[in-house]
């Protein structure tokens, strides 16, 4: 009899996942609409698939912060050029990279190296999961699966968090201003570059500005195991339906 009502227990819990599961999924998939919503709705989000941003901050590059500005074009949905001017205590340095979806390169005091390493264009490719995704509607489609998180703060924010998954990928965080539906803050494992190790990366959102109809970053933190790495202002944006190929050939 014991066992017997184990058993019914047992199978109450299953039968109890199975219908949070269940609801899981078109309550995850609200948060999603509300964010396309809030972000600019679905017809300005799918219109504008590119952007050129302008910014200023800092960079923490080992034991030395440097000052940085620099301009950022992107084409939705894995194309990506960076260029970065660096000021290490009046020492100057441009360091531009550019993803074409396919190859990366590294443009440093004039000489350009293209990148084979196949972890760092993973890394690249997995981080245009989150900066490509085509206006968020991308995560309510197959392949991406959605799973909870539950509530948290983000800044002092109370956030929703959902778990995206694609197979063959890796999975990413997203975490959303749980009263306006705006995006506060991303994370997703990744890897450092300049060490080879694999570091955890959260982007929070700290303000937004108004732009062609869309709530678009204006101030960005971005933490590397949970210690500073990067902090800026995007002092001018454009929003465009589309860049020239040209724009992300090699440097």
């Amino acid at each position: 009899m014991l066992r017997f009502r184990v058993f019914c227990v047992a199978l109450a819990g299953v039968a109890f996942a199975a219908l949070v599961s269940a609801q899981q999924g078109p309550d995850l998939k609200a948060v999603i609409k509300k964010a396309i919503e809030a972000h600019g709705g679905e017809q300005n989000l799918a219109k504008y698939k590119a952007g050129v941003s302008k910014f200023k901050g800092t960079i923490e590059l080992g034991p030395v912060t440097a000052d940085v500005t620099g301009e950022t074009s992107l084409q939705k949905p894995d194309k990506v050029k960076n260029v970065l001017n660096l000021d290490f205590s009046g020492k100057k340095l441009e360091l531009i990279t550019v993803f074409n979806g396919k190859q990366l390169w590294v443009n440093s005091m004039g000489q350009t190296k293209e990148v084979d390493d196949e972890k760092i264009l993973n890394a690249a490719r997995e981080e245009m999961q989150i900066e490509g995704a085509g206006s968020l509607s991308d995560f309510l489609k197959e392949p991406y699966e959605l799973n909870a998180l539950g509530e948290s703060k983000v800044k002092d924010k109370a956030a929703i968090g959902i778990r995206v998954s694609k197979k063959g990928q890796r999975d990413f965080n997203i975490f959303f201003d749980k009263k306006t539906g705006l995006v506060v803050k991303t994370e997703m494992r990744t890897l450092n570059a300049m060490t080879m190790q694999e570091i955890t990366q959260e982007k929070f959102v700290l303000e937004y500005q108004d732009k062609a109809g869309m709530k678009i970053a204006k101030r960005v933190e971005i933490q590397r195991d949970g210690k500073p790495f990067m902090e800026i202002e995007i002092t001018d944006v454009q929003a465009l339906e589309k860049l020239d190929d040209s724009v992300f050939a090699k440097p």
